[in-house]
């Protein structure tokens, strides 16, 4: 059936467009994880305008009417074809989501309207032709849309991606979405053919499984609140999982495949959600997500991925299936989906702007997992109220212990939360993440550390005879303490930073060098200067530049201005992530283009999750440049391993006796080579 393949194919371009256009709006962004956030921000934001579209075009009593406006607003669509990135003059990188969504407007805007309409007006116009039979369910279409997202998701980490350059990844996704708008005209001319003359369409009186709610007038706010909950923990826990691995496709489209499959399931049947079932699931997982929320970082990434799943499996099941028991029949069915595309576009707004405004913490994430308790509740007092089933056990039982769950879930944050920042200096959250200053004793002398999201971007001694002395990543003896020390090929040194954490590195300066720090996160500089006094102590000028490293780059060389540096050094960590722009052949062209001859590539490799050391490596075969590894194990006093790569053809600096001895063997031989157009963080999960 023709029908049956449009409301596939719409919903697979749907949401294959959805990691292609992120990832490529990435680098523009500095690769952080909120670039996701925001992304889902739009995609929600034109879900709900598409639903809202399909809504009001349903009033129309004419279908012929319906269907001849649909198909011209197709057709226009052609014109935005194929898509891509429609560059702004100018981004502003210190608040960029006002920018992003007005570059995805620009870049998929039409289009995407206009697919994420097609579900909902395929259904109600289903509903119309076939109000006669009795087993038509137009319900059960939005699950077959679901299945098609679901397998748009996941066929783009394993075979879109790896296979394709992003610039075929756009062309093949244009191809099929004129495939689509060819296929949905032709259905409209045949829908259009079939009700030619006829007169004004009746609505149908078809029932809802549950038609005791269609008289309660809470019922909208419910269709809101479990809607906007569900996206608010699909985007809180996706921040989790990419709070220490970069935020590439592949952790952006698990959870929301998860997300997508509670959908298909709850909308599927009935029968399918069991509500005793998934709220022991959800009791347990709740629990475990407020110790996740504490100490995730301290589980490997298999771990935290697995747990993350279960919670965020667990807690939309129930939002999506206590939906589908308050769906109400088809002569609402718009007005249900629309409800539905705002509670979701809520649910990201307030992630978006409330979230990263007001709180110094990811507090969404436990704020609805307590949410989730209380809607529960509700929703199992209404229909039982309603109800005349007696067959469905624990409904009580339910309806009674989620309120003392709820309870019990905040007391138990509030406690832990009060020990967790026992130590902490200060708090901070933009869009960039969240920051903190923590004073921690180790062997007695109390050292300040920068924490990005888990991980410690930077630490100092609070002892005033040791203030001045590099620690963790950066002390003495690391592979970049080496270059900035024996590379003094001038009187003075030029020293690109792009990254710049607590400052240490500007330790390494002396009088007449220039250090010049390139940083994305401006709350980093001034925790950098108020907290920590590398840079105050700093012999050399040092300089911070706000904006990401890469981009700052390239408009210096587009403006005419070369650096000349003697070393430049890649430090860009976002919790334990490092950006993937920063790291292709077109960005190591750009940073050769900004050193000497004889100049030095620093290139911090240490990570908990990813192994790059044979990224690192290809990228500097491939640039005919020599790399070197060192390895720097913790010790007693210095309680964090450290790795660096540092890529020169500088043969004074690779013959150095003191290079030579500290250097390490690399871990593995392989090599690998990532491009803009193409990278697959796959290829370097350890």
């Amino acid at each position: 059936m023709l029908y049956l393949f449009i409301i596939f194919l719409s919903a697979f371009l749907l949401f294959q467009v959805q990691p292609l256009i992120a990832k490529l709006i990435l680098p523009l962004f500095g690769g952080g994880a909120a670039i996701w956030t925001a992304c889902l921000l739009f995609f929600q934001a034109f879900l709900l305008l598409g639903y809202l579209y399909a809504h009001i075009l349903s009033k129309c009593r004419s279908l012929s009417i319906q269907v001849s406006i649909h198909a011209v607003a197709l057709f226009t669509s052609l014109f935005f074809m194929p898509i891509g990135l429609k560059q702004l003059s100018e981004f502003n990188q210190l608040a960029p989501l006002s920018d992003i969504l007005q570059l995805l407007v620009l870049s998929i805007g039409v289009p995407y309207f206009l697919l994420s309409s097609t579900g909902p007006l395929v259904q109600k116009w289903l509903s119309y032709v076939y109000a006669t039979k009795a087993d038509f369910t137009p319900y059960k279409l939005y699950s077959l849309s679901n299945i098609g997202s679901l397998l748009a998701l996941l066929s783009y980490p394993f075979i879109f991606e790896p296979l394709f350059s992003l610039p075929n990844q756009l062309m093949y996704w244009s191809a099929g979405y004129i495939l689509l708008v060819v296929l949905l005209i032709a259905f409209c001319v045949q829908l259009f053919r079939l009700v030619s003359g006829v007169s004004p369409l009746q609505e149908s009186s078809e029932e809802a499984d549950v038609t005791h709610i269609k008289a309660f007038k809470l019922d909208w706010l419910l269709w809101l609140a479990l809607s906007a909950v569900g996206v608010i923990l699909l985007v809180s826990i996706t921040n989790a999982m990419t709070q220490n691995i970069p935020p590439v496709p592949f952790l952006w489209i698990l959870p929301l495949s998860l997300y997508l499959l509670t959908f298909i399931i709850s909308f599927h049947s009935p029968k399918w959600y069991v509500r005793w079932y998934w709220y022991i699931l959800f009791v347990l997982s709740s629990f475990a997500g407020l110790l996740m929320f504490f100490i995730g970082s301290q589980f490997d990434i298999l771990s935290q991925v697995l747990i993350y799943s279960g919670i965020l499996l667990s807690s939309c099941m129930i939002c999506h299936g206590e939906l589908v028991k308050l769906k109400p029949s088809t002569d609402r069915l718009t007005l249900f989906y629309l409800n539905m595309s705002l509670g979701g576009f809520l649910g990201s707004a307030f992630v978006a702007f409330v979230a990263q405004r007001f709180f110094t913490q990811f507090l969404e994430f436990p704020i609805a997992l307590v949410a989730v308790f209380i809607l529960l509740g509700l929703c199992t007092y209404i229909l039982k109220s309603f109800s005349n089933n007696k067959a469905e056990k624990f409904t009580t039982l339910i309806a009674s212990s989620c309120g003392v769950f709820a309870i019990l879930l905040v007391v138990g944050f509030v406690s832990l939360n009060q020990q967790f920042k026992e130590n902490t200096v200060e708090l901070s959250r933009n869009f960039y993440g969240i920051l903190s200053v923590k004073d921690v004793e180790v062997n007695g002398i109390v050292e300040r550390r920068l924490i990005d999201g888990t991980t410690s971007h930077g630490t100092q001694s609070q002892n005033e005879n040791l203030a001045h002395i590099p620690m963790s990543y950066y002390r003495e003896n690391t592979g970049v303490a080496l270059a900035l020390q024996h590379l003094f090929l001038t009187p003075t040194m030029n020293v690109g930073l792009v990254g710049l954490g607590a400052g240490t590195l500007a330790t390494y300066g002396r009088r007449g060098d220039n250090y010049t720090f390139y940083e994305l996160n401006p709350n980093v500089e001034r925790m950098a200067r108020q907290y920590f006094t590398y840079i105050e102590q700093s012999r050399a000028n040092v300089e911070v530049v706000l904006g990401d490293g890469r981009v700052t780059l390239q408009k210096e060389l587009d403006n005419g201005t070369i650096n000349n540096f003697d070393v430049l050094v890649i430090d860009a960590f976002s919790g334990d992530s490092v950006p993937a722009h920063l790291l292709t052949t077109e960005a190591f062209e750009l940073y050769f283009k900004h050193l000497k001859a004889d100049g030095v590539l620093a290139i911090h490799v240490s990570n908990s999750h990813l192994d790059l050391t044979a990224l690192v490596k290809g990228l500097a075969k491939n640039s005919n440049y020599s790399a070197l590894y060192f390895k720097t194990k913790a010790t007693e006093k210095e309680v964090t391993q450290t790795e660096w790569v540092v890529v020169t053809n500088n043969k004074s600096f690779i013959r150095n006796t003191k290079v030579k001895r500290l250097q390490s063997q690399w871990p593995n031989a392989n090599e690998l080579v990532w491009t803009d157009n193409y990278s697959n963080l796959l290829s370097v999960l350890k």
